[in-house]
Order: C-alpha cells, then structure tokens, then sequence
C-alpha cells in the first residue's frame, strides 16, 4: 500500500532521511580516503565510500527503540531511496543512458544491500580487536578488491569503528529527526 501510495504521490519520503543521507556522504568524502588510505577516487570508490557510511547510518536506524519499528523500517527503506535517487542522478550526469541505468543501478542496488549486512555482521563482536579484524577483511573484499595495496585497510576500518561508535552514542530522537551530523570531518 505505500509503494502504491509513493507512486500517486501522497506519501512522502521520512523527513530525517536526507539529512542522514548528507551527512553519511560528507563522512564518505574526506579526503585522507582517497590521498592516504588508497581508496580509489573513482566512481566505485565513491560509491564504496558512501555505501560504508550510510551502511553504518542504516545499521544505526535498526537500533532505534523497538517500539519505533514501523518507523525505523520507513526510514531505512527512505535512505535507501534517497540514496538510489543521487545516484540515479550522477549516473546520468556522466551520461549513463535510460538503457544503461536498469545495468548499473541494480548491481549498485545488490552490492550496497550485501555490504550493510557485512558491515553489520563485523561490528556485531564485543572484542574491539575480532571486531577490527572483520571490519578489515569486510573493507578488503568491497573497497580494496583487486588492489594490491591493502595499506589503508585498518586505517580505514579503524575511522568506520569510530564512525559507528558515533552513531551509537547519538540519541534515538537525533536519529529518527536528522538531526544527526559526524562530529570532526574536513
């Protein structure tokens, strides 16, 4: 019923969900990613990047009070959305054609939804250094994949730890009014 609802244009998106969206791609483009820890500046890495920190957004969404599940669940699916639609948009400002974009955005689609189970699972251990360790192999195998150079790996896991503990520590009611917003970015 709210899909069909969406599509006759009467409900809208969750109002938290673009501020979470931004602030999630402000922590995916510092810098330091793609200049120190060899993440590559290119449209995948881009997308790995956002896809790691709106992971750990969404991942934060489910931790919100269970009597908020109706709600919780509308906000993830609207990051989701929200998400799709920027991409759908830099796609085609790099001239990605209607034909094109059913091949790139399902596959961008997959991937994103794999890695917020993977990034869940590898934050879910209480020892921080079993938790490092899957968050570093879950980082090699959707950001540093094929590269040879896996330097940045921890480095790069560590900040992803760090962001996530941010996130736990915000309240439920920051999160589900946007009001959320990573402290100490470029």
């Amino acid at each position: 019923m709210k899909a069909l609802l969406k599509k006759l244009g009467f409900n809208r998106r969750d109002p938290a969900a673009e501020p979470l969206y931004l602030t999630a791609v402000q922590a995916a483009r510092q810098e330091i990613y793609f200049t120190q820890l060899g993440v590559p500046d290119t449209v995948d890495g881009r997308f790995d990047m956002i896809s790691l920190t709106v992971a750990l957004v969404n991942r934060r969404i489910g931790l919100v009070d269970p009597k908020h599940t109706d709600r919780r669940q509308n906000l993830a699916q609207d990051l989701f959305d929200v998400m799709f639609v920027d991409m759908k948009l830099n796609l085609r400002e790099m001239g990605v054609s209607d034909e094109g974009m059913k091949y790139r955005l399902k596959p961008m689609a997959s991937a994103y939804l794999g890695r917020v189970k993977g990034y869940s699972d590898a934050l879910a251990p209480v020892d921080e250094d079993e938790r490092l360790a899957n968050f570093k192999a879950a980082v090699e195998r959707n950001i540093y994949r094929d590269m040879d150079d896996l330097s940045g790996s921890g480095a790069l896991s560590a900040r992803a730890i760090e962001l996530s503990i941010e996130l736990d520590g915000a309240t439920d009611e920051d999160i589900l009014e946007g009001r959320f917003v990573f402290a100490n970015l470029d």
